[in-house]
C-alpha cells in the first residue's frame, strides 16, 4: 500500500476547482429535476402508505429509485465531461448515455458485495480451523493479527475508494470489470493518497453545505418576518424556516394551518421546496465533482482547471501520438500503394517533427517514407536492360 511521494497538485487543483460546480448549469438543472422528481414521488409513496395502497406504494417507491438512479448518474455525466475538459454535451443526451451505462455500477457493487460475502466466508472457514485441537492455537496466533489488517483495511477502502470512485469511473466509460481492476489497483498502491483526496472532497461539500444553510436560515427568518408584516401571512416562524428545510405540509398540518384560506403560506410551501431542493443540490455538486478530480488524477489525467490552459490526453500505453498524415502514411505503406513491387533495396527517410495539428504547439510525428528504385536498369556500355541487384550485363558482361 505505498503511497506517492506527494499529492499531486494537479488533483489538489482539481479539489479546489470542484467548488465551481455550483456554477455548473446543466448539471445544476439535472440534479434539481432529479431531487425534485424524488421528492414528489416519496410524498406519493407516503400518502399511498398512509391509505394502505400496496400497490401504489410499491409501484411509485420503484419510480422513485429509478429516477434518483438515472437522473443522477446523468448529472454525474455531464460534471465528468467538465473534469475532463470534453466538449459538453446537453442534458438529453446525458440521460440516454446514463440509461445504456448506468446499470454498470449496479453490476459493480453486486460484484464487490460478492467479494466481500467470499472473504468473510473464507475468514470463518479459517476460524472454523483454528478450533482443531494443538494446532488451533497456533494458528489463531497468526490469523488474529493478519485477519485483523485486511478487514480492516477492506472496510476501510468501501467508503475511501469503491463507493466515491465507482461511479466516476462508470461516467468515464469503463466497463464492469475494468472498473473492478482500478478500484482493486488503488485500494491496493493508492488507498492512503485516495482517503486523504476524498477526506479533502468532503471537507469541501461540508463548507458548501454550512454556507447554504447559514444562507437559507438567515434569509429565512428575514422573509418571514417581513412576509408577516406585508403580506399577512399568519404562518409561525417555526413553521416557515421547517418549510424551507423540506417540512413544510407536515409542519403546518401539526401546527393546525388551514392553507385554503392562504394562498401565500400554499405559495411559500412551493417556494420552500425550490429552496430545499437547492441546499441539496449545491453540496451534492461539489462532491460528485471533487470525486471525478480525484479519479481522474489517480487514472494519470489531469482533471480540467480553470486558468490553466488545456490539457494533454496521454497516448495507450506510451504509444506514440500519430498524426492523420502520419496514420494515413502507415496505411498507404501497409496496403503497398507507397512500397515498388520488388522491395530488395529500400531507402528511408526520416521526416522529423512534423507538426500533428497545426494549432496545437509541441506535439510532432515521425513520418516513415520508404523510396524505391527503379524495378530495371539498362547496361551502360551495351544499352541492354538489367534487372536492379545484377552486378554484370548478361550481354556483354561489363560491370553494372
Amino acid at each position: 500500500m505505498p503511497v506517492s511521494r506527494h499529492l499531486p497538485k494537479e488533483a489538489l487543483r482539481g479539489l479546489w476547482a470542484s467548488l465551481r460546480a455550483v456554477r455548473d448549469g446543466p448539471a445544476l438543472g439535472m440534479l434539481s429535476a432529479t431531487y425534485a422528481a424524488a421528492g414528489l414521488l416519496l410524498a406519493m409513496v407516503q400518502q399511498s402508505v398512509a391509505a394502505e395502497r400496496w400497490g401504489f406504494a410499491w409501484g411509485y417507491g420503484a419510480a422513485m429509485l429509478a429516477v434518483a438512479f438515472y437522473g443522477g448518474n446523468a448529472a454525474g455525466i455531464l460534471l465528468m465531461d467538465d473534469a475532463r475538459g470534453a466538449p459538453r454535451r446537453t442534458a438529453a443526451a446525458a440521460l440516454r448515455q446514463s440509461l445504456r451505462t448506468a446499470h454498470r455500477l449496479l453490476g459493480v457493487m453486486a460484484l464487490v458485495a460478492v467479494t466481500y460475502a467470499a472473504g468473510l466466508g473464507l475468514l470463518a472457514l479459517v476460524l472454523v480451523m483454528c478450533r482443531t485441537p494443538w494446532l488451533g492455537p497456533l494458528m489463531y496466533t497468526v490469523v488474529l493479527p493478519a485477519g485483523v489488517v485486511v478487514s480492516g483495511l477492506a472496510w476501510l477502502a468501501l467508503p475511501a475508494v469503491i463507493v466515491p470512485l465507482a461511479a466516476p469511473a462508470v461516467w468515464d466509460g469503463v466497463e464492469t470489470l475494468s472498473v473492478l481492476q482500478r478500484l482493486y489497483g488503488l485500494v491496493r498502491h493508492r488507498l492512503l493518497e485516495v482517503l486523504l483526496l476524498m477526506l479533502g472532497v468532503g471537507v469541501l461539500a461540508s463548507f458548501v453545505a454550512a454556507v447554504v444553510v447559514f444562507v437559507i436560515a438567515a434569509g429565512g427568518q428575514t422573509l418571514a418576518a417581513m412576509s408577516r408584516l406585508i403580506l399577512g401571512a399568519e404562518v409561525p416562524l417555526a413553521q416557515w424556516m421547517a418549510g424551507l428545510f423540506g417540512y413544510g405540509v407536515r409542519s403546518l398540518a401539526s401546527a393546525g394551518v388551514d392553507l385554503r384560506g392562504q394562498p401565500h403560506a400554499l405559495a411559500g410551501l412551493v417556494g420552500g421546496g425550490v429552496v430545499f431542493v437547492l441546499s441539496l443540490v449545491l453540496p451534492s455538486l461539489v462532491y460528485l465533482r471533487g470525486a471525478c478530480a480525484v479519479y481522474l488524477s489517480q487514472e494519470g489525467r489531469e482533471p480540467e482547471v480553470p486558468g490553466l490552459g488545456p490539457r494533454s490526453e496521454p497516448s495507450e500505453r506510451g504509444a506514440p501520438v500519430r498524426s492523420p498524415a502520419g496514420a494515413a502514411a502507415g496505411r498507404a505503406a501497409g496496403d503497398g500503394i507507397l512500397t515498388g513491387p520488388e522491395p530488395q533495396l529500400e531507402t528511408t527517410i526520416m521526416m522529423a517533427r512534423a507538426p500533428a495539428q497545426a494549432p496545437t504547439p509541441g506535439r510532432a510525428v515521425d513520418v516513415l517514407l520508404p523510396l524505391d528504385e527503379p524495378a530495371r536498369q539498362d547496361c551502360r556500355a551495351c544499352g541492354a536492360p538489367m534487372a536492379r541487384g545484377d552486378r554484370f550485363c548478361a550481354a556483354c558482361g561489363a560491370r553494372a
